[in-house]
């Protein structure tokens, strides 16, 4: 190798973390190269996509926003429409660029899923993506406002008031919390509260909220209490035994209740306690909405008719809109949030619950086989090639297992140690049904993994791809 190649090399090398490379088929050779520019006349430039031409090829700068380039880009191009683009990292050049051209000379799904992953939509299809998937998962009462819904004017509340104890509008702004005032809701930012009111010194740590009082708005201040005040009545209602141990333990009472309200009227209501300052909140019943969907599962009348009373339910197979994966998870509704809320977590399930593997029919934009599917219900792990990474422009594999204490599908580089993770999910239920289920999981393993036992034995990489 000659001194102008090594050169070359370490400067390829010290390139590689910042840049991105851009493939180009052209439609009528059907072939995969490396775009290197455009030249005046709008006609594409390439080169073989091989690593000793990387400094040939035109990069793209990963701190740059790529729609911006690439709508730039297109524009400058005559017939971009004979074209597909692809992106990848350039530490990746010449074995991505093989598995596309191997995608196009031989069709196959799994080939055509790798072309359609890593292909540049000019469409903007991404930004469409990112604004389906801005919440992970919907737990409110699945309706977004299309305008704020505001209770309250800013202009009306009482700042003189509030200036005594430290607040202003200005603060409340920045923080974005006045917003969330508002609309009624509470801050959900504790704040330090210290002044003096009417010969009173006050001082402490409380959530805000807004109330009208004689045609004003003032604010009120919840403090942090050390003890949930459940001894006294809650508007009439007393706490028994059972109420308290549900709210210590979940947040939520866990049945409807009448309350007397301000004019002696009763009213049909939830109870939960504020998370941050232990306090007991209502919220009417009248007022709760349950839509026929939650997480992609359509609720049965029972399934409503329990959430409207502040039962927990058991909901299966729900989607997690971001990741394509399905889970189970028991459901509330939460009169301080105001909307359901997952209650429980896994100490909700029994034993059986907690062992019913929900396997996603796609795991990272990989459709898995039925096949895949069974093992890994079977609590065993899979070898999984070439799948993409968030940004699509990296290639990875690994391995797919159920995990269960996240009750899900989850990855790992190297192969991962299944064998105590029924002990550890398992620790605090009845022991003879723990060991009946870890023996009949045991025997399952017994069986052996022919999708882990054929996977090759891979080093492992000194730089591991980024995962989102």
């Amino acid at each position: 190798m000659n001194e102008q190649s090594k050169t070359d090399e370490k400067v390829a090398k010290a390139l590689e973390p910042l840049s991105d490379i851009l493939l180009v088929l052209d439609k009528v050779k059907n072939r995969i190269e490396a775009v290197k520019g455009i030249d005046p006349e709008g006609k594409l430039q390439t080169g073989e996509p091989k690593q000793k031409n990387l400094l040939d090829f035109m990069r793209i700068d990963k701190s740059d926003i790529f729609s911006n380039f690439f709508s730039n880009f297109w524009r400058k191009l005559n017939d971009p429409t004979g074209y597909k683009f692809f992106k990848i990292a350039d530490v990746d050049l010449e074995a991505v660029a093989k598995k596309l051209q191997a995608a196009l000379d031989n069709p196959t799904p799994e080939g055509n899923k790798l072309l359609d992953a890593l292909e540049v939509k000019h469409d903007d299809k991404q930004k469409k993506q990112d604004m389906e998937t801005k919440q992970e998962f919907s737990q409110g009462n699945g309706k977004e406002d299309t305008k704020p819904n505001y209770r309250y004017n800013a202009d009306d509340i009482d700042w003189n008031t509030a200036h005594k104890f430290g607040l202003n509008r200005d603060l409340l702004e920045k923080n974005g919390q006045l917003d969330k005032l508002l609309k009624g809701y509470k801050s959900d930012t504790i704040f330090k509260i210290e002044g003096n009111f009417e010969g009173l010194a006050l001082k402490g740590d409380a959530r805000l909220s807004l109330r009208q009082v004689d045609n004003k708005i003032v604010i009120l201040t919840h403090g942090i209490r050390h003890k949930a005040p459940l001894e006294s009545p809650f508007y009439g209602h007393r706490f028994t035994r059972e109420d308290k141990e549900n709210l210590m333990n979940t947040g939520n009472m866990g049945r409807m209740v009448e309350l007397k309200n301000s004019q002696g009227i009763s009213v049909k209501s939830l109870i939960s306690l504020d998370k941050y300052t232990k306090e007991p909140v209502s919220y009417p019943v009248e007022w709760i909405k349950i839509n026929d969907k939650f997480g992609g599962v359509k609720l049965n009348k029972e399934q409503k008719q329990d959430l409207m009373e502040g039962k927990a339910v058991l909901v299966e197979g729900m989607v997690n809109t971001k990741t394509g994966e399905l889970f189970n998870q028991m459901l509330q509704f939460s009169a301080d949030d105001r909307k359901i809320v997952f209650a429980g977590g896994k100490e909700g399930l029994n034993n059986e619950q907690q062992l019913t593997r929900v396997i996603p029919p796609i795991f990272r934009d990989r459709q898995l086989s039925e096949k895949e599917q069974d093992l890994l219900k079977e609590g065993k792990a899979i070898y999984l090639e070439d799948l993409v990474n968030k940004d699509q422009n990296r290639l990875y594999s690994g391995y797919a297992f159920y995990n269960e204490e996240k009750g899900k599908v989850d990855f790992s580089f190297q192969k991962p140690n299944l064998e105590n993770q029924l002990e550890q999910v398992l620790g605090n239920g009845d022991k003879k049904q723990q060991q009946a289920l870890v023996q009949k999981e045991a025997s399952k393993q017994a069986a052996g993994n022919s999708a882990t036992k054929n996977a090759p034995e891979r080093k492992t990489p000194s730089r591991r791809p980024k995962l989102h």
